[in-house]
């Protein structure tokens, strides 16, 4: 049961991340981001602000008893995370009334570049990950 709601919150993390990248895709040429594409990227956002870190212990915890995962499934999940804390922290670092103007928009570049790497991270998760189960099985 553990690993179904292991697998399913990675599921939500991993198709978050998809629809973060789509959503955002156009404000990479200049795009104006607004109307339902930021709702769709707010709401998005959240699912992987909490199903990160729902992930991150759910996949301790199984570390914890046998068989442990390959190393290219340990490299890629602590990636993952990196990358995802990292792509919240510069948005709310950026959100902080404290933060001026010009910091702004190198933390809104910052976040934009981390969150795209985010999802190579969370597609070589997935892939990693994968292979580890099917040579396991």
């Amino acid at each position: 049961m553990l690993t179904l709601i292991r697998n399913l919150t990675f599921g939500v993390v991993l198709l978050a991340a998809i629809v973060l990248f789509g959503t955002s895709l156009p404000t990479w040429w200049g795009g104006h981001f607004g109307g339902y594409r930021l709702l769709a990227h707010m709401f998005a956002s959240g699912l992987v602000v909490v199903g990160l870190p729902v992930y991150a212990i759910l996949r301790w915890t199984d570390w914890l008893s046998p068989p442990m995962p390959s190393r290219g499934s340990s490299w890629t999940f602590w990636t993952l995370l990196l990358t995802g804390f990292l792509t919240i922290a510069s948005m709310y670092a950026c959100m902080l009334p404290s933060t001026p103007t010009p910091w702004m928009i190198t933390l809104i570049d910052f976040h934009g570049w981390i969150g795209a790497s985010m999802l190579v991270a969370a597609i070589a998760h997935l892939v990693t990950f994968r292979r580890a189960n099917s040579t396991a099985n």
